[in-house]
């Protein structure tokens, strides 16, 4: 069999990248583009290649690749004249077809594994190559029966009928150069590979197949930036098997490390419960570094009595959060960090789960599952009764929410839950109680400061909303946010949120303490310094400006203590300017505008 890669358009998806280069050539970690769909038709068997691309480019494909012979491939090229479509570029293939089956690649999709066994086993019909995404609505979406025949297929429908997508690999038999010839103009006026697929359903003679490993379609900013990160991760695999010794288990090379670092000041009455539950987990490639700030209680005799073997980092003064978390990061080599607060217990399996979820994906930079209600007095009254234990059924965080105002909000707080978060979601980002961290996504998104030190929470807040900070310095550098419902463990939030109108907004202020209520104010609008973009759309731009009008009256009235703030607000001015300026922004504001939701007020 030999195969075809579809290399034309005009990139009008990745412009300006694509002004003088076509897409294809584009860098995707160490190799253009064109390279990847290369080398999985030759790892599925194929040697014989046509690139069909157009007039303007052909010479750029032929100056690179050349006849194949250092790629150890034959290749052959074809012109496409204008914006025809798929379905006409794919005709130009048929005297190159040889009256035998082909198979089709587009030469923006890359794939993870290669289809030999399909080819091998191909005889006649049709066969395409599907993968279950979260967005279907970009793709052509695949509908199939229990039995995995197709049902239907729609080219990008706003309500689709699966999570199926149809991928820009497919094998077709000699007749469908036949079938091009009788396609009618689409109201693109191009002719449509999926309406060969619809021909081929038609005659009952096409088959689906699931792709199971990694599949990107590059053809946006988006996810050319998550191919570069797949090819990576594929990459260094391959090059650390090839390095690794023999006597490394398999088991070992199988289970990334995981350091979990817990913060502590005068945490007496948790550290037992929350430390149990960490031992106890069934994960087994994992380190717990405790980082303690000053405790004046029983919590070092605590730990050096009963976890003797946890480590431990002493700190004579109480220096906050984030200067905490990065003390522990910067001495750990972990591939994940897991930020754990210690007034939680954890079901056994939370770290597996957690490193099961963002392991799914490269892009993924954080994980984190669901967290509910801990009654931590009903716990004190029984801490024998292994069958109570405090755990209520009440949420408290299934990931962080950004609301139209920038106001952020824990999903499902205070709901009963009744399986209404059941499903794995991308969100805007993970509570900072119990949240799991890609390594090489918190040294991508790190400031250098002074003294040189990487930080990957924002020192300059020393408690509060800095889980919201690193959330949204993710997104903008591309990494995704998943929450996982198979994770679950319990929070003793000592004050929580209720109700998200304006007169409860107000009445939970005044539950918490001033200190607090200061903290908050400031490090909302050091996050938003760094965070905000001026390209918002505008209705985002009103309801935040709107929403913090609303907050300095509020405070102007009744928590005059809190404009203090403002103060050291402008000591920081530069310091904020020049972390602004180094943030990795790799997605765009439509990107980040399709995480934020309207209000719930």
């Amino acid at each position: 069999m030999r195969g075809v890669i579809l290399a034309g358009g005009t990139g009008s998806r990745l412009f300006p990248s694509t002004k003088v280069v076509n897409k294809h050539l584009l860098p995707v970690f160490n190799k253009p583009m064109i390279y990847y769909p290369i080398q999985t038709l030759k790892k599925s068997g194929i040697n014989e290649i046509l690139i069909i691309t157009t007039a303007h480019q052909a010479g750029d494909f032929m100056k690179l690749l050349g006849s194949g012979r250092e790629l150890d491939v034959k290749f052959t090229y074809k012109v496409q004249d204008g914006a025809g479509g798929i379905a006409q570029a794919l005709s130009l293939a048929e005297e190159f077809a040889s009256n035998e089956p082909i198979a089709v690649i587009l030469g923006d999709n890359i794939f993870e594994n290669n289809f030999s066994e399909d080819i091998r086993c191909f005889e006649e019909g049709a066969t395409i190559f599907v993968k279950t995404v979260e967005n279907p609505y970009r793709f052509g979406v695949v509908e199939q029966d229990e039995n995995g025949d197709v049902l239907s297929i729609e080219e990008k429908p706003s309500n689709p009928k699966s999570n199926l997508a149809q991928t820009g690999f497919a094998i077709y038999d000699q007749e469908v150069f036949d079938i091009i010839k009788t396609l009618e103009p689409s109201k693109r006026g191009e002719l449509e590979i999926t309406d060969i697929n619809k021909t081929y359903l038609d005659k009952k003679q096409l088959n689906a197949s699931e792709v199971s490993g990694n599949w990107i379609d590059a053809g946006t900013h988006e996810s050319l930036l998550e191919a570069n990160l797949i090819a990576q991760e594929i990459f260094e695999n391959k090059k650390q098997t090839q390095n690794s010794t023999k006597n490394i288990s398999t088991e070992a090379q199988k289970s990334p490390s995981v350091t979990i670092g817990i913060i502590t000041h005068n945490s007496e009455k948790y550290i037992t419960p929350c430390l149990e539950s960490l031992q106890n987990q069934d994960y087994s490639n994992l380190e717990i570094v405790i980082f303690d700030n000053n405790s004046t209680d029983q919590t070092l005799d605590i730990l050096q009595e009963r976890f003797p073997n946890i480590r431990l980092i002493e700190s004579n003064e109480n220096i906050g959060f984030a200067r905490s978390h990065n003390e522990i990061i910067r001495q750990t080599d972990s591939e994940f960090y897991a930020c754990f607060n210690i007034d939680m217990i954890f079901e056994p399996n939370v770290i597996s789960e957690l490193v099961d979820a963002i392991q799914q994906k490269p892009i993924f930079g954080s994980s984190g599952g669901k967290i509910k209600r801990w009654d931590f007095d009903m716990f004190q009254k029984n801490p024998n009764a292994s069958e109570i234990q405090g755990k209520t059924n009440f949420i408290d965080s299934a990931g962080i929410r950004i609301l139209r105002s920038h106001r952020f909000e824990d999903r499902g707080q205070n709901e009963i839950d009744h399986g209404q978060y059941e499903d794995s979601k991308q969100v805007f980002g993970i509570s900072g109680a119990a949240v799991l961290y890609r390594k090489k996504a918190l040294e991508d998104i790190a400031f250098i400061n002074e003294k040189e030190n990487k930080e990957y929470f924002d020192e300059s807040m020393f408690m509060y909303k800095e889980d919201i900070d690193i959330a949204y310095r993710l997104q903008w550098a591309g990494w995704k946010s998943l929450y996982t419902p198979k994770a679950v463990c319990y929070h003793d939030r000592t004050i929580a949120s209720k109700g998200s109108s304006h007169f409860q907004i107000i009445k939970n202020r005044l539950k918490k303490k001033k200190v607090a209520n200061r903290l908050s104010y400031i490090n909302h609008h050091i996050l938003l310094k760094k965070n905000f973009s001026k390209d918002f759309s505008s209705s985002i731009s009103r309801a935040t400006l709107w929403y913090n009008c609303k907050v300095f009256f509020y405070i102007l009235l009744f928590e005059t203590e809190v404009l203090t703030e403002w103060w050291n607000l402008s000591r920081l001015q530069s310091k904020i300017k020049t972390r602004k300026r180094s943030m990795p922004r790799r997605v765009s504001t439509t990107e980040i505008e399709k995480l934020i939701e309207n209000e719930t007020l």
